[in-house]
């Protein structure tokens, strides 16, 4: 049976497009249903939460995955509306969160429609800036945005690349402890590709690259035995995997180039992700272990940011593991890679919650730390946080880089995670207060706020001096 989220959800736009694609009319899917029509539209505008027993209805009546279409997608318009709302652009058009929630909530479509033109204005902004034309019928989404929406759309899961890494472990007989030596052997016989690491005096800033003259892949040697497997997995993907990740392309409807050429790289990474780590041993192992990312890490020889990686992918219909969000962050507090989930929606530039542990984890390098999190609507997660260190590729006294890798899940699966075996235990879960970014958090009492939320202004009372620069209004 199917996890489904708690609280009152709301399916609106997506009943309404399981309707259109199955060509009914409200009255067929009603009656199929045993529900009345004038329900079925409140239903599709919002105006009622489904309920779980319809949810079960919908599930056995149309056989789809009740997970995919129980999420609810208005947290993720909310975060996005309070952002674009939070921009000076919109400064004067003082809408209330309650306005928002509203606005998502029951008008979903009217929501994605204004947040497309905000986009589109974003685009027009930054290049009036740069002083370039823009050609306002071909405005695009950048690569980064594009590529996430369409992972987050897909459940990031694609079973052509899972079957087809499989189908390649399989031809390659990839023993334990002899899976990089077995995979070059195999590239070279089969396609006559030879596999060389390389000094870093030759590779330079260059991890991997393909010798098109000489058919030779080139791994640099400043990466560990895992990177260079992933990376040789990368390239077998580029290789061997073309019609299946076209396919994928194809299927996703971006056009633009340099977003289809960062989904078949990310396409390609998944192809290296499934070749090290099988869905099926990997799953179990997950379950076996309770997510000891750390015991995964052996198991696999793979990096804990791999590990990671591949436990987001886990969404196999009717074999899924626990729904994860992915962060990735440095020091500075910059977000390089993220993929909302968990019931979790990071806002376009959200994520840099001064309590959140991820940025804490640079305190205590290489060890892991878990955190219980709570967000201004009462919803409660589990973050799970490291610090791990980059290839250096350039001078000793410039360093290595250094990232924290967090992984999260709702808080219901506290029982399911080794990691909070105490707490379970315990019966005791301190959950920290946060938020998504200070601009769409109101907390009146929180040291660590860098900026006003949306809607207030700076007020400054010579009578108080409080801790911070910017007080809330209560």
């Amino acid at each position: 049976m199917a996890d489904l989220p708690v609280g009152k959800i709301t399916i609106g736009p997506k009943l309404r497009k399981l309707r259109q694609n199955l060509n009914l009319s409200q009255a067929d899917m009603a009656d199929e249903l045993g529900i009345s029509a004038s329900y079925l539209n409140l239903l599709e505008n919002n105006s009622r939460p489904v309920t779980v027993p319809l949810l079960f209805k919908l599930g056995q009546t149309y056989d789809i995955d009740l997970r995919d279409i129980s999420e609810d997608d208005s947290a993720k318009l909310i975060v996005r509306l309070t952002e674009i709302f939070s921009d000076p652009a919109m400064k004067e058009f003082s809408l209330t969160r309650r306005d928002l929630h509203s606005l998502a909530n029951q008008h979903g479509q009217a929501a994605q429609t204004m947040i497309g033109l905000f986009d589109a204005y974003e685009t027009m902004r930054d290049a009036a800036y740069s002083e370039q034309r823009v050609d306002v019928s071909k405005v695009k989404p950048k690569p980064l945005e594009d590529v996430r929406a369409f992972l987050e759309s897909s459940g990031n899961y694609f079973d052509k690349l899972e079957i087809a890494a499989e189908q390649c472990r399989k031809e390659a007989n990839l023993r334990a402890g002899f899976v990089f030596a077995d995979l070059a052997a195999w590239v070279y016989k089969t396609h006559a590709i030879q596999t060389r690491v390389m000094p870093i005096s030759v590779m330079g800033s260059l991890l991997r690259q393909f010798d098109f003259h000489r058919n030779r892949i080139l791994l640099s040697e400043a990466m560990p035995e895992e990177m260079r497997l992933f990376q040789l997995g990368v390239q077998i993907a580029l290789v061997r995997c073309q019609p299946e990740i076209d396919s994928i392309v194809e299927e996703s409807k971006i056009i633009n180039i340099e977003s289809q050429n960062l989904l078949k790289r990310t396409l390609s990474s998944y192809f290296a992700g499934c070749l090290m780590m099988p869905y099926e041993s990997f799953l179990a192992a997950t379950q076996e272990t309770k997510y000891d990312l750390e015991q995964l890490e052996y198991r696999f020889g793979a990096s804990f940011e791999q590990i990671c990686h591949r436990i987001t992918t886990l969404n196999r219909p009717g074999a899924r593991g626990i729904p994860f969000f992915f962060l990735r962050v440095d020091e500075a507090g910059h977000i390089s890679k993220r993929l909302s989930g968990g019931g979790v929606e990071f806002a376009k530039y959200g994520g840099s919650c001064a309590r959140w542990i991820p940025h804490q984890s640079f305190r205590t390098p290489q060890q892991i730390q878990v955190q219980v999190a709570e967000l201004e609507d009462g919803h409660r997660f589990i973050t799970i946080t490291k610090t791990v260190s980059k290839p250096r590729t350039e001078a000793a006294y410039i360093g290595a880089p250094v990232f924290a890798i967090a992984l999260g899940c709702d808080v219901r699966y506290l029982k399911e995670l080794c990691y909070t075996d105490k707490m379970v235990a315990e019966k005791s879960v301190a959950a920290v207060p946060i938020g998504l970014g200070c601009q769409i958090c109101e907390r009146s009492e929180c040291q660590h706020r860098s900026a006003l939320p949306i809607g207030q202004e700076m007020r400054i009372d010579l009578t108080k001096r409080h801790v911070g620069l910017y007080q809330v209004r209560g």
